[in-house]
């Protein structure tokens, strides 16, 4: 995996925190940062996923796909969040 060096303008509250936590878990502040934009990332996708998903934009397979999580994952994060399942009418003609 390669990396291109990109800026970002933090408040120095951020930096602080980032520097300690860095330290108490003994990590570069650089991979610290990494981590941290990458959970970051993966919450906003679920987050926005979800909506679509509510909305009925998004299947669950896609949802699934979007977020990069397995299907039951998918349906865990569903039951932990408190979004209800959508089953479409023709999927209930289809199963009865």
């Amino acid at each position: 995996m390669g990396f291109k060096v990109t800026t970002v303008r933090l408040p120095d509250e951020t930096l602080d925190e980032l520097s300690e936590l860095s330290g108490r878990l003994s990590k570069d502040r650089s991979e610290l940062m990494r981590e941290v934009i990458r959970l970051g990332l993966s919450e906003v996708k679920l987050r926005f996923g979800l909506e679509e998903y509510q909305a009925g934009r998004m299947s669950i397979g896609r949802l699934a796909e979007f977020t990069g999580l397995g299907y039951r994952e998918t349906l865990m994060e569903l039951k932990k969040r408190g979004v209800q399942l959508r089953y479409g009418e023709e999927r209930l003609r289809l199963d009865t």
